[in-house]
């Protein structure tokens, strides 16, 4: 099975579950375990990372004003990918990448 974990704490459930060699994908944000790392990232943050939290905000409130994501997904890598599962989170659309991302 070939799995995309959008999702941090997902990935670290796979990979505690035996099933890191299954994960073919994730964010920016996955980074354990170690392995977790040296998979494709296919959807990143499109806030500045070296901002300050007053600028992160004001970056995040521009955003939502504007009805647009904060997370930029690599759609192309996904296709090439061709995943049996995509796992994500319909939850909180500034937290992580969701279902319309």
């Amino acid at each position: 099975m070939r799995i995309c974990s959008l999702l941090p704490s997902a990935t670290e459930i796979l990979f505690a579950l035996g099933l890191g060699g299954e994960v073919v994908g994730v964010t920016h944000e996955c980074d354990f375990p170690a392995e977790a790392r040296s998979k494709q990232i296919l959807v990143r943050s499109r806030l500045a990372h070296a901002a300050t939290a007053a600028e992160i905000d004001r970056q995040v409130r521009d955003f939502l004003t504007r009805g647009e994501s904060l997370y930029s997904a690599d759609v192309e890598a996904l296709r090439v990918i061709e995943p049996d599962l995509i796992i994500t989170q319909d939850l909180c659309q500034v937290c992580a990448a969701s279902p319309d991302d």
